[in-house]
């Protein structure tokens, strides 16, 4: 799913790089990269591989000295970190077998667990920060969407519906400028003196959540929780109070929170609008497979809060 989405926005990250390789000064020995929000690596370490390439190309074409580059992965405390280091012992051989004369450079990476929400790095550390399919991600599942007096205010939803109250909207933009303008001020502490991100994030072109592009897929497993609920396989109530911890910013709600936090600059943006074959692959006009690709891509992202709900049920 990410690689798709990937590939279309590479030439935003390659130019970044092109950019830091040609100005950092020549007495820095070493660049420092980090993915936030890696999960088990597999995207990641081709980005990473570009990266390499771009920084390596970029000194030889100056004439300046290739420096050593090293690599900090992260991802929550749960990320499958073992299945990362596999990916990540794989990637090193084949840089090595393929290496080449112009193409040699020293490379390093470390695994970094921990929330995005937090500092990460030592102050002024890094010299480029990259991530892709993670801001998105919410810290937590925004306060006050339950009550004393209506209990859980956004029933029958797990995201912003047609359903949901006015207020339920309201209090996910909240919870998404807080978050971001959190990770702003964390990674302005992190990055060195004019170095900057690349943030490759899902987002909406209009501020109704409720939209017809956000709102399809959710649909589809309020949907299937219905059925669940109807079956008897989770609690009615577990499902009430389920709620996505998630949002899909449009631009200008990225901007505002950029430009109220202060510490970046926007140098360029870029909306991508994504075909589903782009995003879950070509399923040449076979409605199952389509089906089919997208759970495999719901379980794949969404199946450790499903869980949750049904271990509340058998609790």
């Amino acid at each position: 799913m990410q690689k798709g989405i990937a590939s279309n926005t590479i030439f935003l990250v390659k130019e970044a790089v092109k950019s830091l390789a040609s100005t950092v000064p020549s007495s820095e020995k070493l660049l420092v990269f980090a993915d936030l929000g890696c999960s088990t690596g597999a995207n990641t370490l081709v980005m990473f591989s570009e990266v390499m390439d771009t920084v390596s190309t970029t000194c030889n074409e100056l004439g300046r000295p290739v420096p050593q580059i090293q690599l900090l992965l992260n991802d929550l405390p749960g990320n499958d970190f073992n299945t990362l280091l596999g990916s990540v012992l794989s990637f090193r051989k084949e840089r090595i077998d393929e290496c080449t004369s112009d193409r040699s450079m020293p490379f390093y990476m470390s695994v970094v667990p921990g929330s995005f929400y937090e500092r990460l790095f030592p102050k002024k550390s890094v010299h480029f920060i990259y991530s892709s399919c993670s801001v998105h991600w919410l810290s937590q599942v925004p306060m006050g969407l339950y009550n004393v007096r209506q209990g859980w205010i956004n029933k029958g939803s797990i995201y912003i519906s047609e359903k949901s109250p006015p207020l339920v909207s309201s209090l996910y933009l909240k919870q998404f400028q807080r978050d971001f303008s959190l990770f702003l001020k964390h990674r302005s502490e992190e990055l060195c003196s004019g170095t900057c991100m690349a943030l490759i994030f899902p987002g909406c072109s209009t501020a109704d959540q409720s939209a017809k592009e956000t709102a399809a897929y959710i649909a589809c497993l309020e949907e299937a929780l219905d059925k669940m609920v109807s079956e008897g396989v989770v609690n009615a109530f577990d499902v009430d109070s389920f709620n996505l911890p998630l949002y899909h910013p449009t631009m200008d709600e990225v901007k505002f929170v950029i430009k109220n936090e202060g510490s970046f600059e926007l140098m360029q943006d870029f909306i991508h609008e994504a075909p589903f074959s782009e995003v879950f692959g070509d399923t040449h006009g076979d409605t199952n497979e389509k089906w089919e690709k997208l759970g495999l891509a719901f379980r794949s992202i969404l199946e450790s809060l499903f869980v949750s709900v049904e271990n509340n049920k058998n609790s």
